[in-house]
């Protein structure tokens, strides 16, 4: 019976990125589980370029110095030189990560079943084979929560007959329907002739897919005015905007999202992942930042017309400031300006809600 050193349940970016960083020049035995290891997801990871994610500069997709946010009766832009918003996809971060990694075995199955015996954890896949493993790394989706607040979303890349003459990064355009929740368009320009066109909503309630991508053909109609033009690419995800804390032990460690990686108000999880695989701090999000955030998804559940909060903290930052706020680095002077730019009764009837939670 062979007992793998460690098994990899799941093999996303997460996953992906403790091979390479942690386990790259080990000599100890490895096995990724995963039924999806080999589709043809591509999806996006973006980020504004931190110290630590510097290191990964040569696989940027695509970068921006610049970024917007458009509202009913106007536009902010933010500029960074020095931090801009980026974004990785995931078939060139597998080809990074696993390059030249000899000491790994695949399966592609999904997990029925985890138990644990004295010194190792059995594994039973979903055709009844056992796989035998001293450690596991668990990245699956934690499961959605039904009355959870949730960003879910569908994204199309386009490719367009003509050059677009887009340059700058839409992080939220709110002219588009409010009535199924807090619903904007995210919209990145890959280069001349692609675009990424994003339908998201904050809300408890999943959404048909014809929905989004309805509201997607109206938005590539109306707002970016294109006509001819193709979809050559799909994703979809639903994303936890509450706290996900699984327990931990020595030999089994939940990780990504299911590890609580991902920051909840912005379901950026990515680059707090690497930070603290690379740095070894004790937390993904500070005290401060998860309380903060707590406050916000509190807002969301209980007011109306919520758009206003982004509008307002956009306007109230520069672009190095809103940067380093939503990657968890931002100073005192900064946090104090977020606070200062919330509606004050909403945001001090979110804070006690907090607090009885």
């Amino acid at each position: 019976m062979k007992i793998y050193d460690i098994a990899f349940i799941g093999l996303g970016a997460s996953s992906l990125a403790t091979i390479k960083l942690k386990y790259s020049n080990s000599q100890l035995s490895i096995i990724g589980i995963d039924k999806e290891f080999n589709s043809s997801r591509n999806n996006f990871f973006a980020f504004w370029l931190t110290d630590w994610m510097e290191s990964f500069e040569s696989l940027i997709t695509q970068k921006w110095n610049k970024w917007s946010f458009y509202y009913e009766n106007g536009n902010i832009t933010h500029t960074s030189n020095s931090r801009p918003y980026c974004v990785i996809r995931f078939q060139e971060w597998k080809k990074f990560c696993l390059e030249n990694i000899n000491n790994i075995n695949y399966k592609e199955r999904n997990v029925n079943k985890i138990s644990k015996n004295d010194d190792y954890y059995k594994i039973t896949l979903d055709n009844d084979e056992n796989i035998f493993a001293k450690k596991i790394y668990d990245s699956r989706s934690p499961g959605i929560k039904k009355d959870g607040l949730k960003q879910h979303f569908i994204g199309q890349i386009i490719q367009t007959t003509k050059s677009h003459k887009m340059n700058i990064a839409t992080l939220m355009d709110f002219r588009v329907s409010q009535e199924e929740g807090l619903h904007f368009m995210y919209c990145l320009p890959i280069n001349e002739n692609q675009i990424l066109v994003e339908s998201t909503i904050f809300s408890k309630n999943l959404l048909p897919n014809e929905w989004y991508k309805h509201q997607i053909r109206d938005y590539i109609s109306q707002q970016l005015q294109l006509e001819q033009f193709e979809i050559i690419e799909e994703e979809k995800g639903i994303l936890p905007m509450y706290e996900i804390k699984n327990k931990n032990t020595d030999n089994y460690i939940n990780i990504g999202t299911r590890g609580g990686a991902t920051k909840i108000s912005s379901g950026y999880a990515f680059s707090f992942f690497l930070r603290k695989l690379t740095s070894n701090i004790d937390n993904y999000h500070s005290y401060w930042d998860e309380w903060m955030d707590k406050i916000f998804v509190h807002f969301l559940l209980n007011n109306h017309k919520t758009e206003h909060i982004f509008i307002r903290m956009s306007q109230s930052l520069t672009g190095d400031e809103f940067s380093s706020f939503m990657m968890g680095i931002a100073d005192l002077k900064t946090k104090i300006k977020v606070i200062l730019s919330m509606p004050k009764k909403s945001f001090i009837k979110s804070f006690i809600s907090s607090l009885l939670s």
